[in-house]
């Protein structure tokens, strides 16, 4: 279990606070965005538009952009290795996606119909994730072994805190529609914009390449046999994901058919949860970033959380109380917390950097993100259709998905490569 990493062997540079803190922010600002609407903002708009169908709509508009990234994404990432300009590989492929998220708040702003929402919100995700999976490349390409953990801590509990604040945006706008998504949407654009004027992307030099149809669908998929590390880590995350995919998409219609709940309630139940589950995202997002650093060890950290997500999800599932809710919300937020950072900081150390394909390997292990979240829900209606409506059933099958997660971290081991260097460009100290 104690398996060694790179971090725990001496002063191998750092990169400085001021490049650090505007990708924080960005992440933040896309975060908040980003998942805020899969969480709240749309099963409150669809039940709005189209409540007869609520179940079916909702899984459509959340499920089918996350196909359409499935084959998106891995392309870009391929195609971000090698582009060659003058603002460096990363920049113009992180402005693109800024400017296509904010093109689809703008369209389900515009056009008040069930049709036009998940279109936009299509469009919307794909520019998204397209800026997600850049600014971990960038990290992936500069930061680090010995900043690693504490680095993606703070990554990590971004990552859970902006949907938790879009929550509380959305929550206060959701007598508006258009501005429930206008707003956070309009927060990710200036927060990605400012990274991308300050950030330090490096040229790269080499001759550029012509690019062949094969090299670029090698964003699809990687020998697991010849990089064995980076096929646990993929498996345990995709597990864990539809985990929290199957938790995610019911609770609005957990809280309104269990407990009884109008929309403004589930809004401030929804908003308690969120802001208690802050303090417990940072305090283990951060927390075992710092830790997993100092001792040289990540993987107890991701089976602690990844058991404890699944213990969440049983709890929620079976709530009879707003109390018995909140403590399943609470646990499962610290529990997040601590697996998203860590889980990060293991993706950067399992990279093999020496093929310096970063934005490749990063795409290919967010498709472990992005395939949960596109047959999670559909998954999910199959088992509420399957239990007649008993939305407890999916989170029982969450509880079985998070515990066959931790078990797929058992086999990673990091000790083998912890002798070498597994950042791409140097970092001056």
């Amino acid at each position: 279990m104690a398996s060694s990493t790179p971090s725990a062997r001496g002063d191998q540079g750092r990169m400085p606070k001021r490049r650090i803190l505007p990708a924080l922010i960005a992440q933040l600002t896309l975060y908040i965005a980003f998942v805020a609407p899969s969480s709240y903002s749309l099963a409150v708009r669809i039940q709005d538009l189209a409540p007869e169908s609520r179940d079916t709509a909702l899984s459509l508009a959340i499920g089918i952009p996350c196909a359409i990234v499935i084959l998106i994404t891995p392309l870009v990432g391929v195609l971000s290795d090698r582009t060659r300009s003058a603002w460096g590989r990363r920049r113009p492929w992180l402005l693109a996606g800024i400017a296509t998220g904010a093109a689809g708040s703008v369209i389900i702003a515009v056009v008040p119909s069930l049709g036009a929402l998940i279109a936009g919100w299509t469009v919307a995700y794909i520019g998204y994730t397209i800026t997600a999976i850049m600014i971990l490349a960038f990290f992936g390409d500069q930061l680090p072994e010995n900043q690693r953990g504490r680095v993606m801590g703070l990554n990590g509990s971004i990552t859970y805190i902006g949907p938790i604040m879009g929550i509380l945006v959305a929550t206060q706008l959701h007598e508006s529609p258009a501005a429930m998504f206008l707003v956070p949407g309009a927060l990710a654009l200036i927060g990605g914009l400012v990274f991308v004027l300050v950030m330090r992307d490096e040229v790269v030099t080499t001759p550029k390449v012509a690019v062949r149809m094969s090299e670029i669908f090698n964003g699809f998929w990687f020998n697991p046999r010849k990089y064995s590390n980076l096929g646990w880590v993929w498996l345990s995350k995709a597990l864990v994901f539809l985990s929290l995919a199957f938790t995610s998409i019911y609770s609005v219609f957990l809280l309104t058919s269990r407990l009884g709940l109008d929309a403004a309630a589930v809004g401030g139940v929804v908003a308690l949860t969120g802001v208690a589950g802050v303090a417990t995202s940072i305090i283990g997002a951060i927390g075992s970033g710092w830790v997993s650093d100092k001792v040289g060890s990540r993987k107890p950290f991701l089976l602690v959380s990844a058991l404890l997500i699944g213990v969440a999800a049983l709890i929620v599932g079976t709530t009879g109380s707003i109390p018995q809710f909140v403590l399943g919300s609470i646990l499962g937020s610290f529990a997040i917390g601590v697996y998203g950072a860590v889980d990060q900081a293991v993706q950067l150390d399992v990279l093999p950097q020496e093929e310096d394909q970063n934005g490749r390997f990063l795409s290919t292990l967010g498709l472990a993100n992005q395939i949960p979240q596109a047959v999670g829900p559909f998954l999910a209606g199959a088992v509420v259709a399957i239990a007649v409506g008993n939305y407890t059933a999916v989170y029982i099958v969450a509880g079985v998905c998070a515990v066959l997660g931790a078990a797929a971290i058992l086999p990673i081991s990091l000790g083998r490569r912890s002798l070498e260097s597994t950042t791409s460009i140097e970092v001056p100290r």
